[in-house]
């Protein structure tokens, strides 16, 4: 089946780790392949927001002092690691990363507009896909009652056939970009 299938992502995503060292102890132990997603400020801003997505095959080894965006965000951060929790789509594998993580990534990029990701927030996903974001504790059993940040949604929906994009929050909020005015982001 060819990548014009809709592809469906959930993420279970723990934290909040408060330091780099606490997030790197954690994925050290319990993450191979995974995504962090980073909240905080940079030197302009007031408040704190998401500021980063990443991916990694190994986790452990991305989550540095060195890393080249990390190192960008001021005060207090939190660091969230992501899982995957849903299958890999069949069929031949062009690219070494997973095809989940790269949406994942791509998806929150482009519709949180995230500051510090150049790349992937430029250009629209070229497959449609539907990520889902579900947040626990640190202690990895805990659902939070809360997302991490407003302005994280619960569902990023995004399809090639010229539909609305959705970012969506339970509970009612949702906003729409409708088509083909999202490319213009």
């Amino acid at each position: 089946m060819g990548s014009h299938r809709h592809l469906m992502i959930a993420i279970d995503w723990f934290g909040p780790y408060r330091t780099l060292n606490e997030a790197h102890s954690a994925a050290s132990v319990d993450y191979d392949h995974g995504l962090y997603m980073v909240i905080g400020k940079q030197p302009e801003e007031q408040k704190k927001s998401p500021q980063y997505i990443g991916i990694a095959n190994n986790l452990r080894n991305r989550l540095t002092q060195q890393h080249h965006k990390i190192s960008r965000i001021t005060g207090p951060i939190e660091i969230w690691l992501g899982e995957v929790v849903t299958a890999e789509p069949s069929g031949k594998k062009v690219k070494s990363t997973k095809t989940t993580l790269d949406y994942s990534e791509w998806l929150h990029a482009r519709f949180l507009s995230l500051p510090l990701n150049d790349r992937k927030s430029k250009t629209l996903p070229n497959r449609s896909a539907t990520v889902l974001n579900r947040w626990w504790n640190t202690n990895y059993e805990t659902a939070r009652l809360r997302r991490p940040h407003p302005s994280w949604p619960d569902l990023i929906d995004f399809q090639l056939d010229g539909l609305p994009a959705r970012t969506v929050w339970f509970g009612g909020r949702q906003r729409r970009f409708l088509a083909p005015d999202y490319a213009k982001l």
